[in-house]
């Protein structure tokens, strides 16, 4: 009787069409602690792969060359765990371990060749190329810097003086090569720009790609689809094929922890870097006493720990007017401006290395960083001494 039904229904199937296809569907997506356990086995014979192969180009080359390869060495061992099983098309050891096999996400069938290869590539070789090219760049960008220093402004009336020399060629000739000479160059001086920029920019980058990596397993563990980027770019889940269990655990909890995490980064981000830039630019905006007896509205700017510096001078319109005049006797005085805000002291301040700032600035600077902020000599709050009836 078993025989018989298990016949009818592979006949059934095959006439459809779809005995292919129809067992992938029956199998439950895999969940977050079987992608997780998997992931974690293949990243520990991956490392033992990659230690396997290191050792070996160490007897084969000596370790000279082992440790000035060392990254390449690795690299070599994590493509070939990944090509001898996803490449093949067949379970890596994490995933036979965990019952769990590959699908593509749109059709819920094995992966074709070409998506294995994207995957690995993914896995394997864009993260060593990202990062090869991120360091020479950043090199590079730091040689072009000097050498820029040096030329100095010589080397400004040199480039000026090549390009009035090829505007003269081109307006001349128009010919092709003299067009393409032109674009290449400047798309080189594009380029270099560029390259003296990526220095100071890859810190920031590097801080937004953890970011984006955090927020990718937040995903994750609301959704148990994705894990690894590599695998969301490719279109590639997982599929369990084990005995069914009652009780399959989810993350949901973990998912809320990191949100919260993100949320908290991401408010401390916008508390050092945007608030303090938006405060600056608003008190200089407004201490500007042509902004001040234009009749315009002052507004309130409250500092990163929540008090408001400018109190006194909000009270009413008749403290607006009292601090256009003070102001303007200041600048008559010939008041210096503190090197922080940029703009007049208010109740100037000195360190005990002699440099002369206002009360507001230097007292937030130090409680940061116990610091002179222009020689870097050590500061702290008892040692500030407020400058009365005088300004240097």
């Amino acid at each position: 009787m078993d025989i018989a039904e298990s016949s009818s229904a592979a006949s059934a199937g095959s006439g459809n069409g779809r005995s292919g296809s129809l067992p992938s569907f029956f199998f439950p997506p895999a969940a977050q602690p079987e992608v997780m356990r998997a992931a974690e086995k293949d990243e520990h014979y991956v490392a033992s792969l990659s230690d396997a192969a290191h050792e070996a180009f160490r007897h084969a080359l000596g370790t000279r060359l082992a440790v000035a390869y060392q990254n390449e060495t690795k690299l070599a061992g994590r493509v070939l765990y990944y090509l001898l099983t996803t490449g093949a098309g067949l379970q890596t050891l994490g995933e036979e371990y965990c019952d769990i096999s590959q699908v593509a996400v749109n059709s819920k069938l094995p992966a074709t060749p070409a998506r294995r290869t994207l995957l690995v590539f993914y896995q394997t070789v864009l993260p060593y190329l990202t990062e090869r090219l991120s360091a020479r760049a950043a090199a590079r960008g730091n040689a072009l810097a000097n050498a820029e220093e040096l030329r100095g402004i010589g080397f400004t009336q040199e480039s000026t003086s090549e390009i009035g020399g090829e505007d003269i060629v081109l307006s001349q000739r128009r010919s092709i090569i003299q067009i393409w000479q032109s674009w290449s160059q400047r798309m080189s001086q594009r380029y270099n720009a560029a390259l003296q920029q990526w220095p100071t920019i890859l810190p920031s980058v590097k801080e937004a790609l953890l970011l984006v990596l955090r927020a990718h397993l937040m995903l994750f563990y609301f959704e148990g689809v994705y894990y690894h980027l590599a695998k969301r770019f490719a279109g590639i889940q997982y599929i369990f094929m084990g005995k069914p269990a009652q009780q399959r655990p989810r993350y949901h909890m973990l998912g809320m922890f990191l949100l919260i995490q993100l949320s908290i980064v991401g408010g401390d981000w916008l508390r050092r870097s945007v608030l303090p830039a938006l405060a600056t630019s608003m008190r200089s905006r407004i201490r500007d006493p042509s902004a001040v007896s234009s009749g315009r509205q002052s507004i309130a700017i409250l500092d990163v720990d929540g008090t408001n510096t400018f109190k006194k001078e909000m009270k009413s319109v008749g403290d607006d007017w009292t601090l256009a005049a003070n102001t303007g006797d200041a600048e008559g005085g010939g008041r210096r401006k503190c090197p922080l805000c940029l703009s007049p002291r208010q109740h100037p301040t000195a360190t005990p290395c002699g440099h002369v700032f206002c009360w507001n600035c230097v007292a937030e600077w130090c409680n940061e960083k116990p610091e002179c902020p222009l020689c870097r000599s050590p500061v702290t709050h008892p040692q500030l001494v407020c400058l009365y009836h005088t300004d240097f």
